[in-house]
């Protein structure tokens, strides 16, 4: 997938520049925007800030929304291939396929909060399962803004991460078949199969967020399992079903609470296992799900691959 007959060498790491960049540039190009509704409007609040915790929301999900655009230039322009690649082997996304995977995420969403409640009332019987209310004002305002941008900030995420990042790393895998001398063929003997692509990507999605302790325990978790589905299912639909059913759970009980303007986190061991169970039964029932409708996970075309170097030199993220 993240490699055509127009790749070279060097244009999966020029593409990672031009990628890097043009994420930077259009997050701070809605910063500016930001800045300047403030002083037409003279609202007095902190540079990057609405003043007001679901407007700070609202600007945070569309910088990361930004990391859209950015990607599908770089596909398009850069490596000269069809932004679509990115959404599957199938060149799109399987919107029927992706409709399936958001009902399994519902479920899987459902079973986190239940396995989170017990836990708590379990270990810390005299602890609120909920904060206090923090009105319905803020509360409607939140939810607006969750339904509206949660679903396109986490498609983002996962078209950069799990899509643009495991691609560019598996054409290098792919690579070290065609390489013209030895060492450069050892080095991208490094990059077959798809384990460093779920491994990178998983990394750099880690970093992406400002946690500690078990919140990182817990991006980190979810980081890997979608990169390794993504593989396995050839495309970004159940990642971005999940991711985005999940976030807008999270969101909305933040919401609920009043604790939207928290950017940083250290979680519990109570919600690092609850998410464990969420994603390792959503995973389960994906993958089931798979089998039984036969869903594509190699390019049109191509043969069924006869071991693991194979399969991963043909489907998405590898």
């Amino acid at each position: 997938m993240g490699r055509t007959e127009r790749h070279r060498w060097w244009r999966p790491l020029l593409a990672l520049v031009y990628a890097a960049l043009l994420s930077v540039g259009m997050s701070v190009f809605v910063l500016v925007v930001l800045e300047l509704v403030k002083a037409i409007q003279r609202i007095p609040a902190p540079a990057g800030k609405t003043g007001h915790p679901v407007g700070d929301l609202a600007v945070g999900l569309l910088m990361n929304i930004m990391f859209i655009p950015a990607v599908l230039i770089v596909v398009r322009f850069v490596l000269k291939r069809r932004g679509g690649s990115l959404s599957s082997v199938e060149g799109r996304l399987r919107w029927s396929w992706l409709l399936r995977c958001a009902a399994a995420a519902a479920g899987s969403a459902l079973l986190f909060l239940a396995v989170f409640t017990v836990l708590l009332l379990v270990t810390e019987p005299g602890s609120p399962v909920l904060g206090e209310y923090a009105g319905t004002g803020v509360f409607v305002a939140a939810l607006a803004v969750i339904v509206l941008l949660v679903p396109f900030q986490a498609a983002a995420e996962e078209y950069a991460t799990r899509g643009f990042l495991m691609q560019t790393v598996g054409a290098y895998g792919e690579e070290s078949r065609s390489a013209g001398s030895a060492p450069a063929a050892r080095v991208n003997r490094l990059f077959v199969g798809p384990l460093p692509g779920i491994l990178v990507s998983g990394l750099v999605f880690t970093l992406l967020h400002d946690y500690t302790a078990w919140a990182l325990a817990d991006v980190a978790t979810f980081g890997v399992a979608m990169a390794w589905l993504t593989w396995y299912t050839g495309g970004l639909e159940a990642a971005i079903a999940l991711h985005t059913v999940h976030n807008m759970v999270v969101f909305a009980l933040s919401a609920y609470e009043g604790t939207l303007g928290r950017t940083e986190g250290v979680g519990s061991w109570q919600g690092a296992l609850s998410l464990l169970v969420e994603v390792g039964t959503f995973c389960l029932v994906v993958v089931w799900m798979r089998r039984r409708r036969g869903i594509r996970r190699t390019t049109p075309g191509d043969p069924a691959p006869r071991s693991a170097d194979a399969l991963a030199s043909r489907t998405h993220g590898a």
